[in-house]
């Protein structure tokens, strides 16, 4: 039988760790901050200059991070603070699962299309797609999560597989390629 090449053979991820994410460990909630990303559990890589290290222990905290290499999966969480760009992978798969709340998200422009608990979505590789901010400010501190999303990517190349527009109709451009201030210039649908 073949040695797991993973240091933990399995992760359990806690909602009530999710919530919390960093505070425990004297850090900020980064889901409660205003524009952030999401929170990832797995990912391509470990990225130490954000305060994350290699998951060592199978019952996750936040900052930890599996590390599954170029082409591996991802699982990340979000709220209703996390800004997302229109944006569309040429090899990930991503399956967007609601575990509280409601999202809202525009698929191929159309939409939005709004999901409740329980409600998944598969978007398949090629696929533009936007999930709507409701949220553009930080989370006051105690403020209960009004959504709680879990994003599993499969076949996931990180930056370098992730396209934007900088305008309605022009030309899509690889993340990995853009300054940090042309990221934030990115088109959104759902600012128009």
């Amino acid at each position: 039988m073949q040695k797991n090449a993973f240091p933990v053979s399995f992760i359990l991820i806690s909602k009530a760790d999710v919530e919390r994410d960093a505070e425990p460990a004297g850090g900020p909630n980064k889901l409660g901050l205003q524009d952030n990303n999401g929170r990832k559990i797995c990912a391509t890589a470990v990225m130490p200059k954000f305060g994350e290290h290699e998951i060592d222990n199978p019952h996750w905290t936040p900052p930890a991070i599996l590390p599954t290499g170029d082409g591996g999966f991802e699982i990340t969480t979000f709220t209703e603070f996390a800004a997302q760009d229109r944006h569309k992978h040429e090899s990930a798969l991503e399956i967007y699962t609601v575990l509280e709340g409601r999202m809202e998200i525009y698929i191929d422009d159309l939409g939005p299309h709004v999901l409740g608990p329980g409600d998944e979505v598969v978007i398949l590789p090629g696929t533009i797609h936007e999930v709507i901010q409701t949220k553009r400010r930080a989370r006051d501190p105690g403020e209960a999560f009004d959504l709680l999303v879990r994003v599993h990517a499969i076949g996931c190349h990180g930056a370098d597989d992730k396209f934007v527009q900088l305008e309605a109709g022009g030309e899509w451009r690889r993340w990995s390629e853009l300054s940090r201030e042309r990221r934030t210039a990115a088109y959104k649908l759902q600012a128009r």
